[in-house]
């Protein structure tokens, strides 16, 4: 498992800054043109179509309205001087207008939707190709995302992703302990088998002694460790 703050994966804080909302969650003429295009200034649908566009810009992927924090909502609100109510952008959220409104976003910021078929096999190619030379897991998702930002594709719930790469670094360690084991001769195997022992055995030597630290540095130590 790897906490989503040890990932570049995307996320709302939840100790916003007044700069972080200045200079990421306030419209732009730009962005204030385009809802214009599509909703009247005083309707929900014209809110409701800002939220999306600005958290989407931030994250990658569209969120519900409840994970959304209300500075933000109220920021956005604010900065349009709108007089919507937070059950007005409910009622938004829950309607075909909100759903078609995803498509315009897509299409304003040139990424596409994440398909759980066809991006999820891309997905899993390209984290195997991380974990060809990487094993923290952390690191094999954070190239993924860097692949699926490149490709303009719209990023998944992190459960997925987290999922998906899980998978690809277990596949490819396997394949590595297949080679490795396609080497090794019968003798080899219990060579590496009596080693790993936890007791000392016969020999004297396993891997309980393989493994533990010197002791302090004087004559008799040194005389014990080297037998």
């Amino acid at each position: 498992m790897a906490a989503i703050y040890q990932t570049a994966y995307p996320r709302i804080k939840s100790d916003i800054t007044p700069n972080e909302l200045g200079d990421v969650y306030t419209p732009t003429a730009e962005d204030l043109e385009f809802a214009l295009r599509h909703c009247k200034r005083t309707s929900a649908s014209f809110l409701g179509l800002l939220i999306q566009l600005k958290t989407t810009q931030r994250l990658g992927r569209f969120v519900p309205l409840g994970e959304i924090p209300k500075v933000i909502i109220a920021h956005i609100k604010n900065q349009c001087r709108s007089r919507v109510t937070l059950n007005d952008l409910q009622t938004y959220y829950t309607s075909g207008s909100k759903d078609r409104h995803v498509k315009l976003v897509r299409r304003h910021l040139n990424i596409k939707a994440y398909d759980t078929i066809k991006t999820s096999e891309l997905a899993q190619v390209w984290a195997q190709d991380a974990a060809t030379t990487k094993e923290a897991l952390p690191d094999i998702i954070n190239v993924t995302l860097e692949y699926l930002v490149k490709e303009r594709y719209e990023l998944p719930a992190y459960s997925v992703l987290e999922r998906i790469c899980q998978a690809a670094r277990a596949e490819v360690n396997t394949r590595y302990y297949d080679q490795l084991c396609g080497f090794l001769t019968d003798e080899s195997r219990q060579r590496i088998n009596d080693i790993l022992r936890v007791s000392t055995g016969l020999s004297g030597f396993g891997w309980s002694t393989l493994k533990s630290e010197p002791k302090r540095l004087t004559p008799r130590n040194i005389h014990t460790w080297n037998g």
